[in-house]
């Protein structure tokens, strides 16, 4: 669980990610406050709307004296959900230099937390979605550097490059009218952030790879936003702060966000 000892980072904090995916006319969707209203529909059908969510916008806000991830169940639902299998890729042809070696491991492992449902709170981890790894490509994520989805190439990928100034990572997911995901590419930026996978003594103004992933493929999944300020241990959170590493896995409204996309199949 998070350390109150952690809230002196939180002045650093970056916004984790700026969350772009189809946007479907489901009658009693729950949609995150502040979700996009308009929607641009592809010659198959699918729509598609983008939103960002940059440095400037909600700071990660002052550790509370108790953590709250086992006790706050609260969760912002999107409109869409993986059925069955998710495949991606990963091209890590320009990965962050101190991570270039052992991304890999982090990402999958961040993604198989989201498909199974990997928790701080003693919850059975028994979700039945799968994110499975399909192998390296030479195809990159299809977000450009001032954070737009460009296009739908039928494979999720996730890949490194630029990004907007203050934003780790970027997903566009791309979903049917019926609301299922089809694909989902991941951008993560390699240029004004350092990384990390294993965290450093005296660590300072560097980000957790692994928890970035895992808020990341939330979205995927199709998890919105929560409060900073309300829901601070729930990985959803719009920000976090560097060194951070607790929100890997779970927390109670994660995980209870994931189990009602689970019943809606």
């Amino acid at each position: 669980m998070r350390s109150s000892s952690h809230g002196a980072t939180t002045a650093a904090a970056l916004v984790l990610a700026a969350a772009v995916a189809a946007t479907l006319d489901t009658p009693g969707a729950t949609v995150a406050p502040g979700a996009p209203a308009r929607g641009a529909v592809t010659a198959d059908g699918t729509r598609v709307i983008a939103s960002a969510i940059r440095a400037g916008g909600p700071a990660a806000a002052p550790r509370p004296t108790t953590d709250t991830a086992c006790t706050d169940h609260s969760y912002a639902l999107n409109r869409w959900r993986i059925s069955g299998t998710l495949t991606w890729y990963y091209n890590g042809t320009a990965a962050a230099p101190a991570v270039a070696d052992t991304a890999l491991p982090a990402l999958t492992s961040a993604s198989d937390t989201v498909a199974t449902g990997i928790n701080r709170c003693g919850e059975p981890a028994t979700f039945t979605t799968v994110h499975a790894y399909g192998g390296e490509v030479g195809a990159t994520a299809q977000i450009s550097a001032n954070g737009r989805c460009t296009g739908n190439d039928g494979k999720s990928v996730t890949s490194w490059g630029a990004l907007p100034p203050g934003v780790l990572a970027y997903t566009c997911t791309y979903a049917t009218q019926q609301g299922i995901v089809l694909t989902s590419d991941t951008l993560l930026d390699n240029r004004a952030h350092t990384w990390f996978t294993t965290r450093p003594q005296n660590c300072a103004n560097a980000y957790d790879l692994e928890t970035t992933l895992t808020h990341e493929r939330l979205h995927t999944a199709g998890l919105a936003h929560v409060d900073q300020t309300a829901n601070p241990d729930q990985v959803m959170t719009p920000a976090s702060p560097p060194c951070e590493t607790s929100r890997r896995t779970l927390g109670a409204g994660d995980y209870a966000g994931l189990a009602a996309l689970a019943a809606r199949g």
